[in-house]
């Protein structure tokens, strides 16, 4: 039997999952890393860590599942998003990795607002300005560390560091170079116009090539992989974690819970929003692309409760041996439809997508003497599936129709979150068999790339299973309604107010 092998690098540590030929998990092996503060606002790492602890992952996940190295057919990567470390000719890192996280570069953002204007950006690129993405870290880079710009063969992202460690190649992909804030993902090049108002060299930057295309066998023996295994070009982590669930085609959407949330919907074409509300980025499925929101609290708010609210739960689930969300989303499923007239807004660290607000905050609103734990509980439930929705609303009146959204992510295992989203939105909602829908992902691309399938969107219907369904109840969805067009003025009366302002 052949084999594929998922390399899935994330922000804290790595995973490698062996995949069957029927798409089904054979093993895996998880490792972290450290990061670095050098600020508050700074957050790097060593991208030689990422390549030992890699390597950690790939001899151990071969043994647990007794799987010969001379049967993996194939590998494809996928990684945490705009990250990006300078290199030498080499490979050799020449700075830490400046981690998406970091918000260093405020400057650099302004004068790029000045230099080439928001509206500009998006067109091309499909992205706001913001220090999230990789160019204005390069530019950083560029201000502040001018003699590491000088000596840098390339700048790569996690993706594209492993394809070279593996290989020797510089190539990064679609997906991935689409967040870059340097890409255009109508010509799917580098853009030379905004790479010269930076004074940036794109010949620092690694070629890029589809999700899902070859790239090299193997040429190391730095690992317990043989050279004849072929690595295949992989994705950023959103992208393969909707092509993990099947976002292979129009009217599917699917929302990675976390920390945060992102919600992704199939596109055939870009597709810009003239308010500049959500994102478009590149798909790992060729020729396609993806609408990309962002809520940056919402299961970081779920366990803000936990850990503030249910000590009691805490104590009861360690003596049942069980996790503490089992016990609080059981609570959470006792309260009613708008958790007793108690209203959340979860924007604990600024508001993202559709907001775009740095200072909005969270606020209950409606709290009574007469409100108990599991009322809380259901609220910030129902808050955060108010913020997906606003996006989803975005969604469709840029054209798109949502018939179908698939959940994944930690989130994704609350039976009760995932009904209250069916509920608030108003559509199915699915969840796929394995929650790491990156890997699965990743492994649709490389059984792909060797000729396994005839398209992605085949593999993606054999291999993304989904496993349960959470049917809208008519009912409740009446109810919600109601309460989502309350949240919504909610929000925009104190936005509007200028009332967070005031407070920070």
């Amino acid at each position: 039997m052949n084999y594929y092998c998922a390399l899935d690098l994330g922000t804290t540590g790595c995973r490698t999952i062996v995949f069957d030929e029927q798409g089904k998990e054979v093993s895996r092996h998880y490792e972290e890393w450290v990061s670095f503060f050098p600020s508050p606002v700074m957050v790097e790492q060593d991208a030689n860590l990422w390549w030992k602890a890699l390597k950690t992952t790939i001899k151990v996940a071969l043994k647990k599942g007794k799987v010969k190295p001379r049967n993996i057919k194939s590998v494809a990567i996928t990684n945490q998003r705009e990250t990006i470390v300078p290199v030498d000719r080499d490979g050799n890192p020449l700075h830490n990795a400046i981690v998406w996280q970091d918000r260093r570069t405020t400057d650099e953002c302004n004068f790029i607002k000045r230099k080439i204007g928001p509206d500009k950006i998006y067109s091309k690129t499909g992205l706001t300005i913001d220090p999230y993405f990789s160019s204005s870290k390069i530019m950083w880079i560029k201000n502040n560390k001018p003699e590491i710009y000088q000596n840098t063969h390339k700048f790569l992202l996690v993706h594209d560091f492993i394809v070279m460690k593996l290989t020797g190649k510089w190539m990064t992909d679609y997906s991935n170079a689409s967040r870059t804030m340097l890409f255009n993902i109508n010509t799917l090049k580098w853009d030379e116009e905004i790479a010269s108002n930076l004074n940036l060299d794109l010949d620092k930057m690694p070629d890029a090539i589809a999700s899902g295309t070859p790239i090299s066998p193997i040429t190391t023996k730095d690992t317990a992989f043989e050279k004849e295994t072929i690595v295949i070009a992989g994705g950023g982590d959103q992208q393969c974690a909707a092509l993990g669930v099947g976002v292979s085609q129009e009217g599917r959407t699917k929302c990675t819970t976390g920390t945060g949330s992102f919600i992704l919907g199939f596109l055939n074409s870009p597709k810009f929003d003239p308010q500049k509300r959500v994102l478009c980025s590149c798909h790992t499925v060729p020729g396609a692309w993806v609408q990309e929101a962002s809520i940056f609290t919402t299961g970081s708010a779920y366990r803000w409760v936990r850990d503030i609210m249910c000590t009691g739960e805490k104590q009861l689930a360690s003596k049942q041996n069980v996790d503490p969300y089992e016990i609080m989303n059981e609570l959470a499923a006792r309260s009613p439809v708008g958790a007793n007239r108690l209203l959340f807004i979860p924007h604990m660290v600024g508001a993202g997508a559709p907001h775009w607000n740095p200072n909005a905050r969270g606020v209950f609103l409606g709290l009574a003497l007469g409100h108990e734990r599991k009322d809380l509980l259901r609220s910030v439930l129902e808050g955060t599936c108010y913020e997906v929705k606003k996006n989803i609303d975005v969604f469709e009146e840029l054209g798109s129709h949502i018939s179908e959204l698939r959940v994944t992510g930690g989130g994704s295992r609350s039976d009760v979150w995932n009904q209250i989203m069916a509920d608030v939105l108003n559509i199915p909602c699915g969840r796929g068999e394995l929650e790491e829908s990156t890997a699965v992902g990743a492994a649709i691309l490389a059984s792909y790339g060797v000729g396994d399938y005839k398209n992605i969107i085949d593999a993606a219907e054999k291999i993304a299973n989904i496993s349960k369904k959470w049917i809208p109840d008519p009912d409740a969805v009446q109810k919600y309604e109601k309460l989502y067009k309350i949240a919504k003025e909610l929000y925009a009366k104190i936005a509007n107010s200028g009332i967070w302002e005031e407070l920070l």
